[in-house]
């Protein structure tokens, strides 16, 4: 598993990303601004004992709210307190007061705060949404006033501090800025049409040191601020994180390739049923979903799954076109539970798996999707297919069926690598296994 944080300057869609990722893997721990962080300290407030207690004695009223969003860290308490809705019109004030962000710390007890909470995180499987750049950026830009080269050597140090190997960045650029920042104007006003983040951003950047410095008062301001700020980021990511990072069109990206990405980044060599020495080099592949254009491919998938035993003819290829046959694979994408992955090596297609629900040789309930899975003969045992039918039971599982079915020869090869994603036999006749596996 990693740990995938998704950054972007404001507006560019982060948001939607966490969200469209999270119903793509359940099994994230989700951060986002004002959530509890172990990294991340945005929209929380940190305070020592005496402060908390302090907190508690005057808000008397709602204490019970303030502990239930309270973590305590060792001789520190973190309390996420814009989760806390009350008509106490002072409180979320008095708490603003104890953030981290927006000059409230000095830059050397602000790189300690972040540096420390990077050095002690260890743990894996969290979805970060702006703990990277965006919060630490603006105030390392706005409120400390650190110049480029300054930042770039925080960065440095920072990431220093990160387990590689469990660090992924997604990374939204923008290369539509007035016009994005046009759209969230409009977008992100109050019913009467008044312009809240807009005016919000540019209040918020104009009172700050820098702001106050250069006299930022405009649009054209609040764009060159966060076009700076983009530049910045994009050339932290080349010069610091590298190949850790992936750079996406805002707004423009696609999903299924963001999916596939993410399962083969999270996924380690053991899950994808690979030895422990992992793939090499050669053996390297994709599996991503089937475009709608590349159904027919499900034809020469049908016709590579039928099993032929060693020393017998294969059957003509017309075989496919048998009623029993054609129901794996007749009009194909209509069915809500239609649905397909694909292995690909090299550009090339090389495998497929996929699901409907149908009454086939593996039926064994209504509503629960049956398998067919087929390689070509050369990029057998290698671990694609056991890697191909992984990365469908973990989707089958997201969209909430909790069993599937499949068929299979007995005396096919296949057999072994069906037990060992979780498949266990339920029923046989004289040829064949009936298998399940509980999802």
């Amino acid at each position: 598993m990693k740990n995938i944080f998704i950054e972007g300057i404001q507006g560019s869609g982060k948001s939607t990303l966490v969200n469209n990722i999270s119903k793509f893997d359940t099994s994230l721990q989700i951060c986002r601004e004002g959530d509890y962080s172990p990294i991340d300290l945005a929209w929380c407030a940190l305070m020592n004992k005496q402060e908390y207690d302090v907190v508690l004695e005057k808000y008397k009223s709602i204490q019970d709210e303030i502990i239930k969003n309270t973590v305590v860290e060792q001789e520190q308490y973190v309390v996420t307190y814009t989760k806390i809705i009350t008509d106490i019109p002072e409180f979320h004030k008095d708490m603003e007061n104890y953030e981290v962000y927006n000059g409230r710390k000095t830059w050397s007890e602000l790189k300690e705060i972040i540096l420390t909470r990077f050095m002690n995180f260890t743990e894996a499987g969290y979805l970060f949404e702006c703990s990277l750049f965006q919060n630490i950026m603006e105030d390392l830009i706005l409120f400390h006033m650190l110049g480029d080269e300054e930042i770039v050597e925080f960065y440095e140090k920072l990431f220093e501090l990160v387990d590689k190997q469990k660090f992924m960045l997604l990374y939204l650029q923008n290369d539509n800025l007035e016009e994005n920042i046009e759209i969230i104007k409009k977008e992100r006003s109050d019913d009467a049409g008044n312009e809240l983040w807009y005016e919000m951003m540019l209040e918020y950047m104009a009172s700050s040191p820098y702001g106050k410095k250069y006299g930022f008062s405009t649009f054209q301001d609040l764009v060159n601020h966060l076009k700076h700020r983009q530049e910045l980021e994009l050339y932290i990511i080349k010069k610091v994180i590298g190949e850790n990072a992936i750079v996406l069109p805002a707004k423009e990206y696609d999903m299924e390739q963001i999916e596939s990405l993410i399962y083969e980044a999270t996924t380690s060599a053991k899950e994808k049923g690979m030895d422990e020495i992992g793939a090499s080099e050669e053996n390297n592949w994709v599996i991503r979903r089937i475009k709608s254009e590349e159904f027919y491919l499900l034809d020469d998938f049908l016709y590579e799954a039928i099993y032929i035993p060693d020393g017998v003819e294969a059957p003509p290829r017309e075989i496919i076109n048998a009623p029993e046959l054609q129901v794996y694979v007749k009009d194909f994408g209509a069915g809500e539970c239609d649905i397909c992955f694909v292995a690909e090596v090299e550009e090339k297609i090389v495998g497929a798996v996929w699901v409907r629900i149908m009454d086939d040789y593996g039926h064994v309930e209504d509503f629960v999707p049956s398998f067919a899975i087929s390689l070509y003969k050369e990029y057998r045992g290698l671990g694609i297919g056991t890697s191909m039918m992984k990365r469908m039971l973990l989707e089958l599982k997201k969209r909430g069926y909790n069993k599937t079915s499949l068929a299979v020869q007995k005396a096919n090869y296949a057999v072994k690598m069906y037990k060992k994603v979780g498949f266990e036999v339920v029923d046989e006749n004289e040829e064949e296994y009936i298998m399940i596996c509980r999802l």
